[in-house]
């Protein structure tokens, strides 16, 4: 295939997911007000202990203003349905060119990535929103920055992962550096939950922590199974192709 091909190949992939994320966009206008009342539900919560009963009232600066945060609420949520189907797109593009181990890895990755971060959103809207909230009753500021900084928080075991297979990084390195980790996942805990809610920051900190630690087992296994493959090959082959283990 030529260059002005995969030009060509590349222009179909982007007008499909193109297309898709549009129709999901339009969707989503019919069911924003319940997205709307599904994400503010925590703030609504929190609001109602900290003020001891009372109801909370969302206000807006304009009269455009509602629509603006409806049109973005809808366009999140369409990226986050579309996103399936646009990876799909960009998936037929790129495998072609992808050996199989190599096609293998990147499907792994592809989904722990989504997992985890769908994994860290939730686990932000359920655990640590509500106490975070009560002491810190402005939604539009922290509270879409809660969800998103769980969810990215949460891939660090497919993060150290990747760097494990690629092999800039070792489990016995990993292990080394877990006490600095857990200073670490305090601050990081601290930064993802604004406020002076030891509870909340403890929430935060505590999964991160103990993913890190996950984080080394799957890198651990990962050096495992690549000795293995090396062994088989050195079997067969008769040269020593397995690497002595490293400081």
């Amino acid at each position: 295939m030529t260059f002005i091909e995969h030009l060509a190949e590349l222009r179909v992939r982007l007008r499909n997911a193109a297309i898709v994320f549009l129709v999901f966009v339009i969707g989503s206008f019919f069911f924003v007000k319940q997205y709307f009342d599904f994400l503010t539900r925590p703030a609504r919560a929190a609001w109602i202990i900290a003020l001891q009963g009372q109801e909370p009232v969302f206000r807006f600066a304009s009269p455009t203003e509602p629509f603006w945060v409806y049109t973005k609420l809808a366009m999140y949520v369409a990226f986050l349905a579309s996103s399936p189907f646009v990876f799909w797109e960009l998936w037929r593009f790129v495998a072609p060119g992808l050996y199989r181990r190599e096609k293998r890895m990147a499907l792994v990755v592809t989904l722990a990535t989504a997992g985890c971060f769908v994994g860290g959103a939730l686990f932000g809207y359920g655990v640590i929103c509500k106490p975070a909230l009560t002491y810190m009753l402005s939604f539009a500021e922290i509270f879409p920055g809660t969800l998103l900084g769980t969810g990215v928080a949460f891939e660090l075991p497919v993060i150290l992962a990747v760097l494990g297979w690629l092999g800039l990084v070792t489990a016995r390195g990993l292990w080394r550096f877990n006490k600095y980790a857990l200073i670490l996942s305090a601050i990081i805990g601290g930064v993802l939950t604004p406020g002076p809610d030891v509870l909340s920051q403890v929430l935060m900190a505590g999964p991160l922590f103990g993913l890190y630690n996950v984080s080394i087992l799957v890198v651990w296994l990962i050096e495992r199974a690549s000795r293995r493959r090396l062994a088989d090959l050195a079997k067969e082959t008769g040269a020593d192709l397995v690497p002595t283990a490293r400081d």
